[in-house]
């Protein structure tokens, strides 16, 4: 069902938990594959026509419906034996998975920080929010940009037909623009016919897992995956500069084409995909990831950096160039992609430097998830802690590429890297209230802080879950893979847009998460029923410090009583 539904229509917007209702030949064989999800308020409402499209009505002659029937059961056949050998192979490549290393570092599970995390669902009201993960976001007057990624889950494992793993119909070439204070939104697709775009810019322009960043009105997004002008598997090797405010005026009803806000260059530099690009103190660093060539399969694999690469961005607003380009040396224990990269306030002296963070990511040689972080100062050099130290901090929750926020305390020098869910080595078991590791990484809500101190001691604590939402058919529903934190306005960042904690008083909404893959088991396509999309879920995250002003103030107003009675216990006991 292509297309997008009209404001306030959500029944043709949220599917996840209808595929649970089809025959397993319904989903594989009639269906666009892990559709479009929606979660409550709206679960009522979702449609089922997964389960009624594919097949043409009953009222047919016999022996129509016999031959049909018969080529049925063929398809069935066929479709649980591809299932079911696809299944085998993952299985035998996780067997054999092994991370960084053996051991991981403890996660405190009642941690003593000058703050808690809520995180809570918001209502958008009747207007349309789209199913995304993997895009790239840019934020002018209030209002998100949106652009690129994917519209449905996690992409596929087929080994025979690897080029069903990437469907093309779900690479997002809608840019979106949200207003959340005022529940508004708009879009307008690429392939209009006045955005002035070729085919090649408007493939390049909605492929997923990106690279990107916002420098003042601009946002730089470099490669990416999907398929090209040519219907060919790519990563790309362009880098764009996007007015954020012209392109988003252009789908707000603006005159004139998108692709006058639009510049872009090619380059091999910027061939990347599934790594992080940061900009500090003008120079831009573009952070591991791949370059991916072919259709995906469980066997193949891309070209990993393994690097940083560093350049000057030439942006005058009429070219655009690289400039003064330069790498690190390749380095194996770099061989990492979709991983967690955070800008970083450090003390230096008496004054504080910035700097990147490069948290966990995948996969090591043998399949498994890199667990010592790697520091990258402001040139872009990166260094890793010895992982044989027994004091080598070992990073075992939230390990791969999730919603995130920074918060850096002048006060002790503390810099809080916040993660949101996604897929992790480890979880905790709320049932027994201990953490638990799982090595084929599973989707987990969990929210945990890794704090790096002024002496640069690491701890990793865990600060509470997801929501409880449920599918359909009461299955918990697994958020933050790939997905984006929004700042909110008015908050007070430092330069590289890392929060001032020592400023925040009082309850505090940070910002927003939205979209990013949401699974409805910790394991998706092990059958029928464990799936996972794109989320158009929307959620709130809320800072409460600890002691919360009311805690103290309480206190100070039963120490005042306390004493005055006892003053007043003393005047009498003297008489």
């Amino acid at each position: 069902m292509p297309g997008l539904v009209k404001s306030g229509d959500q029944t043709t917007n949220h599917h996840l938990p209808c595929i649970t209702r089809c025959p397993l030949t319904t989903v594989h064989l009639g269906c666009p594959g892990e559709a479009r999800a929606g979660f409550d308020p709206w679960l009522k409402n979702c449609s089922s026509y997964f389960c009624t499209s594919s097949w043409p009505s009953m009222q047919l002659g016999e022996t129509v419906l016999m031959i049909r029937r018969f080529l049925f059961s063929v398809l069935v056949s066929w479709s649980v034996f591809t299932v079911a050998l696809s299944a085998a192979f993952n299985s035998a490549t996780c067997i054999e998975a092994a991370n960084q290393t053996a051991t991981l570092s403890p996660v405190e599970i009642n941690p003593n920080l000058p703050y808690r995390i809520e995180v809570r669902p918001v209502s958008f009201g009747a207007a349309e929010l789209p199913t995304l993960h993997s895009y790239a976001v840019g934020n002018y007057d209030g209002k998100w940009l949106l652009i690129s990624g994917r519209t449905n889950g996690l992409h596929g494992f087929d080994a025979i037909s690897p080029g069903q793993n990437f469907p093309p119909q779900f690479q997002n070439r809608d840019v979106w623009v949200i207003d959340i204070a005022n529940k508004q939104s708009w879009h307008r697709s690429l392939n209009d016919a006045a955005s002035g775009l070729t085919a090649a810019q408007v493939a390049s322009l909605s492929m997923a897992n990106n690279q990107f960043y916002q420098a003042g009105s601009k946002l730089y997004v470099s490669g990416g995956y999907g398929v090209n002008e040519s219907g060919n598997y790519v990563t790309v090797d362009t880098l764009s500069s996007i007015d954020v405010a012209g392109l988003g005026n252009w789908v707000t009803g603006g005159s004139g084409t998108a692709a006058a806000h639009i510049r872009q260059m090619n380059s091999p530099l910027v061939q990347v995909t599934g790594g992080a690009m940061y900009e500090i103190d003008g120079r831009t660093h573009l952070v591991f990831g791949q370059n991916f060539q072919g259709p995906y399969s469980p066997a193949s694999s891309g070209v990993y950096t393994q690097q940083i690469r560093s350049f000057d961005i030439v942006d005058a607003g009429i070219g655009l160039s690289i400039a003064n380009a330069s790498s690190s040396a390749a380095e194996f224990d770099y061989h990492r992609r979709d991983l967690n990269v955070f800008p970083t306030i450090r003390p230096d002296g008496g004054s504080t430097k910035q700097g990147l963070e490069v948290l966990s990511g995948v996969f090591t040689n043998t399949n498994g998830a890199w667990t010592v972080p790697v520091e990258i100062d402001a040139a872009g050099n990166p260094t890793m802690a010895d992982p044989a130290l027994s004091g080598t901090f070992k990073q075992g929750m939230n390990n791969y590429h999730s919603a995130k926020v920074g918060l850096y305390s002048e006060a002790d020098g503390a810099m809080h890297e916040i993660l949101f869910g996604g897929i992790s080595l480890q979880y905790l078991d709320e049932a027994t209230n201990s953490i638990v590791t799982d090595n084929q990484l599973p989707f987990v809500n969990d929210i945990t802080t890794i704090t790096i101190d002024a002496a640069g001691n690491y701890t990793q604590s865990h600060l509470g879950d997801f929501p409880e939402l449920l599918d359909l058919e009461g299955n918990r529903l697994r958020f933050g893979a790939n997905a984006e934190f929004l700042l909110a306005d008015g908050i007070a960042t430092f330069g590289n847009d890392v929060i001032k904690l020592d400023a925040l008083h009082g309850e505090t909404v940070l910002g927003h998460i939205f979209g990013g893959i949401v699974a409805n088991a910790p394991h998706t396509r092990v059958s029928p029923s464990t799936l996972s999309a794109a989320s158009n879920q929307l959620f709130e995250v809320v800072l409460i410090p600890v002691p919360e002003p009311s805690t103290w103030l309480l206190a100070c107003v039963g120490l005042l009583v306390a004493a005055i009675a006892a003053r007043r216990a003393r005047r009498f006991s003297s008489f």
